[in-house]
């Protein structure tokens, strides 16, 4: 993608807050973009111009309690590292993040964490002339012994809406005897979860007030997700490497919700990340208005056709 247009970028920080915690704040044609100065890293806020409305979940109260302290999800966007475990996915990030221009983006640097020695870093740059957002999240080991990870990116969509998972088609072998799709569910997702509408073409998933969690992931071979909010389509993009190993069952894309957000997904390959090395997990943001989707997007198919 060329990012060779891209409007410089303006750091905003001023009395404007999330909840009571300082921001980092863009601005242009098409999005409002706000990032904690101190926390996560933690993108919060993505605001379209047209919608006026943060399309991300907002979820200060949330409070989840380990033995190294308490963690906050805040809402919004934020980076992790799989599998998930108890013991170092949910280390407190409340603070020590450094939030600083540079060429023309924005880098959220995150501190090294104390029990992976791991450190996360965002970066995010705009389009002058269309409407995304291309996010880098970064793992750097800064240990001395090599980590087995896989870069885990986590948007927290606003509730009310539906999540959009494109599904594999067709014949994957020459003898047309394979199977074509695989699924991860988690031990407390049920088939007749009645959020769950399942079809050939695209899965989707509601949101409700249904307080029970629901968790899907598999092999996403079209590289997106999608997530609705009334004439509004969010899309992530991501890179599909066919031939790597995938954590949760090889799934490179997973949706999570429950009764205050819907969470959108994707990993990189499981690697051995070796001490002094990162590596970078890329998303490409677009968000559209219904009447400006990409016709190949879904398939010749309308947006409220798919979600119904």
């Amino acid at each position: 993608m060329d990012c060779s247009n891209h409007t410089p970028y303006s750091i905003l920080m001023s009395s404007t807050n999330f909840h009571g915690h300082p921001i980092a704040a863009y601005e242009n044609d098409f999005f409002r973009i706000e990032c904690l100065a101190e926390g996560g890293p933690r993108i919060v806020r993505l605001i379209p111009a047209w919608m006026g409305e943060n399309m991300f979940a907002e979820v200060p109260d949330i409070t989840i309690s380990t033995r190294t302290g308490d963690f906050h999800p805040y809402g919004g966007h934020r980076l992790w590292h799989a599998p998930e475990s108890t013991s170092y996915s949910y280390i407190p990030d409340d603070q020590g993040v450094v939030a600083k221009q540079y060429e023309d983006g924005l880098r959220l640097q995150g501190p090294v964490e104390p029990i992976t020695r791991i450190s996360k870093t965002i970066s995010i740059q705009t389009s002058s002339q269309h409407p995304f957002v291309v996010v880098k999240h970064i793992l750097e080991n800064h240990g001395w012994a090599s980590v087995r990870l896989s870069p885990w990116s986590l948007t927290m969509m606003r509730p009310g809406g539906t999540a959009i998972l494109p599904q594999q088609s067709g014949i994957v072998d020459s003898e047309e005897v394979l199977p074509n799709r695989r699924f991860a569910l988690w031990p407390y997702s049920r088939w007749n979860d009645e959020r769950l509408k399942l079809a050939d073409d695209f899965i989707v998933v509601r949101s409700s007030s249904n307080q029970q969690p629901f968790k899907i992931g598999y092999f996403n071979s079209h590289g997106w997700l999608g997530y609705a909010f009334d004439d509004t389509l969010f899309v992530k993009r991501f890179g599909v490497r066919r031939n790597e190993e995938y954590p949760d069952y090889s799934s490179n894309a997973e949706v999570y919700t429950n009764h205050r957000f819907t969470e959108i997904e994707s990993l990189g390959p499981l690697v051995d990340l070796q001490p002094r090395k990162e590596i970078v997990h890329t998303e490409t943001w677009e968000v559209y208005r219904e009447d400006q989707i990409p016709a190949d997007l879904l398939g010749g198919k309308k947006l409220k056709e798919i979600i119904a």
